[in-house]
């Protein structure tokens, strides 16, 4: 029986979208042993998944990015967290004996551990796809990091050589693996022609749909404020309300700590939503067409917000109150996000990627590894990819 080990980049952004699919797998009979932070422990064992903790190494920051704030502090850590899984739980993985490995695309240390035990991989990709193309178009409105320069690239891939598998630090910000689930649509992932349809298969949003609540008994239309679970900035907040005070419409506004399943009631009655632009949020968002004022707070934010407004489904935020007025005013936004959200919902979403892996894991050529086995990083055997249909 095919044997999942998974390893997670522990925030919600990333575990959220896994977690139907896991339950998915796990009702069709596959087992999972998922990898993560304590605190996920409850959310992954409800999946009937196996759980691992992470090793205490893995210090994810209590509020806000902390070192995932800037490209070079992320690449450290990214480095530290890979050489400390590598270090405290290869062995244990050898003896779960896995027949593949699947990890989030932000989470290299599952693509080492692949490459290390010669196994074929599944990458969970939470964002968009980029390369070198798509960040170069999308990818401006970053704050540059001053230090990123030659001196500090030289001596950082020389660090990154030290690591088993001797990784280029572009790996480390991004590992695609033989397969790769993509939690969006083809119509939404830019420039999609550049990727393989069998290696990349988008399978749309992963969520758990709560029961319709859009019904009330307030007739105004109903804005939505919220930055997501990290960038909660309470000056903005504070900010909104009092640009909002006397307007015509109906604020609700969600700091960090709101459940998913509340934004997700909100937004399926809400007519506009101000968002930090996180790929979950506005997956959410176009999936009951609801359009968005777009204010990127870092990394994927800015190429997802581009995106958005790229299809017409958004703008950028300039004032809060007539942004809201703008979007509000001209049918053409959510017309454009209804249209992008019908192209999520066709994706196929948990059942799509079950079907996907299931498939991969049927095709794909592996070797069982001994739980005794210490070989050398090496290529992975050849993969056959499955067709697009069972």
């Amino acid at each position: 029986m095919p044997r999942i080990v998974h390893f997670s980049f522990p925030g919600h952004g990333s575990i959220n979208p896994t977690l139907p699919v896991m339950r998915e797998l796990v009702r069709r009979g596959d087992e999972v042993i998922y990898f993560a932070t304590e605190q996920f422990r409850q959310a992954i064992q409800a999946t009937g998944a196996g759980f691992c903790t992470y090793t205490p190494r893995i210090a994810m920051p209590v509020q806000g990015p902390g070192p995932f704030a800037q490209v070079s502090t992320t690449l450290e850590t990214l480095l530290e967290f890979s050489r400390a899984i590598l270090d405290d739980h290869l062995k244990q993985v050898r003896s779960l004996r896995p027949t593949h490995i699947m990890y989030d695309s932000f989470a290299p240390w599952g693509s080492f551990i692949a490459q290390l035990l010669r196994l074929p991989s599944i990458a969970s990709v939470p964002s968009i796809l980029i390369n070198a193309e798509i960040d170069g178009r999308y990818g401006h409105g970053q704050a540059e990091d001053p230090r990123l320069t030659r001196e500090w690239c030289a001596e950082f891939g020389a660090r990154c050589r030290t690591l088993p598998t001797g990784p280029s630090p572009t790996q480390l910000l991004q590992s695609y693996g033989d397969l790769n689930i993509v939690y969006t649509s083809r119509a939404f992932q830019p420039m999609a022609e550049g990727f393989d349809e069998q290696r990349f298969q988008f399978v749309g949003p992963c969520f758990d749909a709560p029961a319709n609540t859009s019904a009330q008994a307030d007739a105004r239309p109903i804005v939505l404020i919220s930055l997501g679970t990290v960038y909660s900035d309470p000056d903005f907040f504070r900010r909104s309300a009092e640009e909002l005070l006397d307007t015509p419409w109906h604020i609700v506004i969600l700091n960090g700590s709101r459940p998913q399943a509340s934004q997700l009631s909100l937004l399926q009655g809400c007519s506009a939503f101000v968002t930090h632009g996180g790929m979950n949020s506005v997956q959410e968002a176009l999936y009951y067409g609801v359009p968005m004022v777009l204010t990127p707070q870092a990394s994927d934010h800015f190429w997802i917000s581009a995106r958005v407004m790229e299809l017409g489904a958004g703008v950028l935020l300039r004032s809060v109150r007539e942004d809201i007025e703008r979007i509000l005013s001209d049918a053409k936004y959510a017309a454009a996000a209804r249209c992008m959200g019908e192209s999520l919902r066709a994706a196929g979403g948990p059942t799509r990627a079950a079907d996907a892996i299931q498939n991969f894991m049927t095709n794909s050529a592996s070797s069982p590894i001994l739980a005794s086995d210490s070989s050398s990083p090496t290529v992975r055997p050849g993969v056959r990819y499955a067709s697009r249909t069972r």
